[in-house]
């Protein structure tokens, strides 16, 4: 999604400044930035801030707030919990703010929708899946990567879309007959790259995955 302040009552723009802003700060105080340094991966996660970046700049608009562009922050998620997800996210989109690619009055809300949502939800889901399902490494790829991101980008667009529907910016009928019903191409996609790239990082690099250990998987 992206949103803009113009399409936004204003009453909007501040309650995803109010909840998105303390958030971030929350987290960016207590993030576990020294595992960063201790494992090597300040590199890692300044070039993941980048490829998010660069991956949300490609993005097919239908309409105005209803754009298509993959997430891919499960994988984050995964390899950096959710805390660091989250602001590699936030920096990310905050980079795109800065270019001029989002609104940044509206980053608030952006923000809520975009970063906030698939991050929690990518979260709950492996913590569901590592405690329901058994620990095998293609239940990890397949399930917690793999299925999990496409529930991720469908629930994202689905908040999305309900949001504008509400506010009376586009019909049910614009919004499900042509942008939602076009959603299942999107999600064999983000399915397909968050499952490609956690299968070749579990495998050749498994010490840069923070919630894959050898002991539960293999």
């Amino acid at each position: 999604m992206n949103l803009t302040s113009e399409q936004l009552p204003l009453w909007l723009v501040a309650v995803g400044w109010a909840g998105f802003g303390p958030l971030i700060a929350w987290q960016a105080w207590g993030a576990p930035w020294a595992l960063l340094k201790q494992n090597g991966l300040v590199p890692l996660f300044n070039l993941t801030i980048l490829l998010l970046a660069g991956l949300w700049w490609l993005n097919a608009g239908v309409y105005e707030g209803l754009h298509y562009h993959l997430i891919c922050l499960t994988t984050v998620v995964l390899i950096f919990g959710w805390r660091l997800a989250l602001l590699a996210g936030t920096a990310a989109l905050m980079l795109m703010s800065l270019l001029g690619f989002r609104d940044i009055a509206a980053l608030g809300l952006n923000g809520l929708y975009s970063v906030a949502l698939p991050v929690w939800l990518a979260h709950r889901l492996h913590s569901l899946i590592y405690h329901r399902m058994p620990r095998h490494f293609f239940v990890y790829v397949l399930v917690s990567a793999h299925f999990a991101s496409m529930l991720v980008i469908a629930a994202v667009a689905l908040a999305g879309s309900l949001t504008l529907w509400a506010l009376g910016i586009h019909s049910w009928d614009r919004i499900y007959g042509e942008y939602l019903i076009f959603l299942p191409l999107l999600m064999l996609p983000e399915g397909f790259v968050n499952g490609s790239i956690m299968t070749m990082l579990s495998v050749l690099r498994p010490e840069w995955v923070r919630s894959f250990d050898d002991k539960d998987y293999i």
